[in-house]
């Protein structure tokens, strides 16, 4: 679980971001409060909300940034709607802003669930909400939330670490790293930091001693090479480079490699594949994590690099356990916005617009377009549906093949923005807007 403060504004543009947009049901309000007048109202519009924010920061002339937004997200959908609406309710009381009028919007457009959280800055009496180390005790709130105890989980880390096999001092942070913990040698300790304080430390005699004491295991190291030749036939094999979501015109942060064999070996075996490049270079090597033997293994000794980055052009992709539970998800929602719109409208395009959908066209064949790849319309619709796509894009031009959703009506709904956009909600680039008061349902 993880919580983001994003940055101020003087506006309140977290509310109105997306209504100025039209990215139908993105994001839904599942909280209300401390909005007086405006609590009971059954219908209440985006400008609404904003004006109430307004005014009640008002009652400070000094603070300029009033506005305060976050977020708050879990892995895949670990946590429902429900769930995350009420962490984030308790979130808030903690953070100091539980009295001052707030909203909760909840998001599931992204790989994450998440949630978003607007309010002011400026209390009933209008003193500044103290913003002191925000962003640690953002985080420190979530862990008192979820149970978590940073330095028993660091504990944990070290003991696994423990559990290990190693040659390389390298190899063994690398055990930690994965965990999310950020490294430092100190004092002849290697310290574990996380959620910006040290949460543990290990002796760097105790590391040094493992890797005096490391014996190569020929026997598990031919087992491996066994399954590496015979699985890098099978998956793509040649890893590619990820990077952090941005969306400014910034150099994205590389943070490394994945590739389609190493996905199957890791759901398949418990062995990972932990590629060595810098900044998408030439990869100089590769380590082999076995998780089942628990030893890591230097990639050269077992299976050379070259043979992975020379698999056949012919091989499968592979679709991770994680990576096909969220496509899933995605096919199951098109499917039933498609559908919706071919049925439950006046006009089929109506119910496009509505609910914003996107289609390609590749080889005579027309495609659902999703956040985790293209749908085939044939594989979701029945023979008379598709005949009635068909009349649609006849009727519509080519240029609904790939109509902008900026183009549609906005919704009476309440979005913000996905978190990979957050950090533009405040001003950069949103000058376009359009005119009307949208309604918030809840």
């Amino acid at each position: 679980m993880r919580a983001k403060i994003l940055s101020s504004t003087s506006s309140f543009n977290g509310v109105t971001y997306n209504t100025n947009k039209t990215q139908n049901e993105k994001g839904e309000l599942t909280r209300l409060r401390n909005f007086g007048y405006l609590q009971d109202t059954k219908e209440v519009g985006p400008n609404e909300v904003k004006n109430y924010l307004i005014a009640h920061s008002n009652r400070n002339s000094i603070v300029k940034n009033k506005q305060f937004h976050a977020m708050i997200s879990c892995k895949g959908r670990e946590y429902s709607k429900e769930q995350l609406t009420d962490i984030a309710h308790e979130w808030v009381d903690k953070m100091g802003y539980g009295s001052n009028p707030f909203l909760i919007v909840f998001h599931k457009d992204t790989a994450n669930n998440h949630v978003h959280i607007v309010s002011s800055r400026i209390d009933k009496e209008g003193k500044k909400i103290s913003d002191s180390f925000e962003k640690l005790r953002a985080q420190e709130a979530i862990n008192e939330i979820m149970r978590l105890n940073p330095r028993h989980e660091a504990g944990k880390a070290v003991d696994k670490l423990k559990g290990f096999q190693f040659s390389t001092k390298a190899q063994g942070m690398m055990i930690l790293e994965n965990l999310g913990f950020k490294l430092r040698e100190k004092n002849e300790q290697l310290e574990l930091t996380k959620y910006g304080s040290v949460q543990g430390a290990i002796p760097m005699s105790e590391i040094h001693h493992k890797i005096k004491s490391y014996e190569k295991d020929k026997s598990r190291s031919n087992q491996l090479k066994a399954i590496l030749d015979k699985y890098s036939k099978v998956y793509q094999s040649s890893p590619a480079p990820l990077f952090e979501p941005s969306t400014s015109n910034l150099k994205q942060k590389h943070i490394g490699y994945r590739s389609d064999l190493g996905d199957f070996l890791k759901d398949k075996f418990g062995v990972e594949l932990i590629f060595h490049g810098k900044e998408t270079k030439t990869l100089y090597g590769y380590s082999i994590i076995d998780n089942s033997s628990r030893i890591i293994f230097k990639g050269s000794e077992v299976f050379p690099l070259k043979n992975l980055l020379e698999q056949a052009s012919e091989n499968k992709a592979y679709q991770s356990k994680d990576k096909i539970k969220d496509l899933s998800i995605d096919r199951i929602g098109g499917k039933v916005k498609l559908q919706s719109a071919l049925n439950d409208f006046p006009t089929v395009r109506k119910g496009m617009e509505y609910h914003a959908l996107q289609f390609e066209k590749k080889d005579g064949d027309s495609y659902l377009k999703t956040s985790e790849g293209d749908i085939p319309t044939k594989d979701i619709l029945s023979a008379d549906q598709q005949l009635e796509l068909s009349k649609y894009f006849s009727e519509s031009g080519e240029q609904s093949i790939n109509q902008n959703q900026e183009e549609f009506d906005l919704m009476p709904m309440l979005n913000i923005a996905d978190d990979v956009d957050d950090e533009a909600i405040h001003g950069k680039r949103r000058n376009k807007k359009r005119k009307g008061d949208n309604e918030l349902t809840r």
